[in-house]
């Protein structure tokens, strides 16, 4: 799991972006992006698009029925202290 950042972390992306990539041998890789803005790429391409000022889930190409908490707290399981510099505070 490969987690894209800038040097100097910023806390007020909106967006995690999150896609998979498949690897010549078979087996993908995660790759969870924060941004500002979403474009149609990401829309594209992306599997899960997380909106985390509204708390809304704008994609959700893995598990259709699952909500915005049940999506945050997946990627906080998987993530752990890597996803919450970009969390909001509430």
């Amino acid at each position: 799991m490969k987690l894209m950042n800038k040097e100097i972390l910023q806390m007020n992306e909106r967006y995690m972006i999150v896609t998979y990539v498949q690897k010549p041998n078979g087996k993908y890789d995660e790759v969870t992006e924060f941004k500002k803005h979403y474009r149609m790429k990401h829309i594209q391409s992306a599997k899960v698009i997380l909106d985390l000022a509204d708390k809304k889930v704008v994609k959700n190409g893995l598990n259709p029925e699952a909500g915005y908490d049940d999506m945050l707290e997946f990627y906080k399981r998987m993530l752990g202290d890597r996803l919450t510099p970009y969390l909001p505070k509430d």
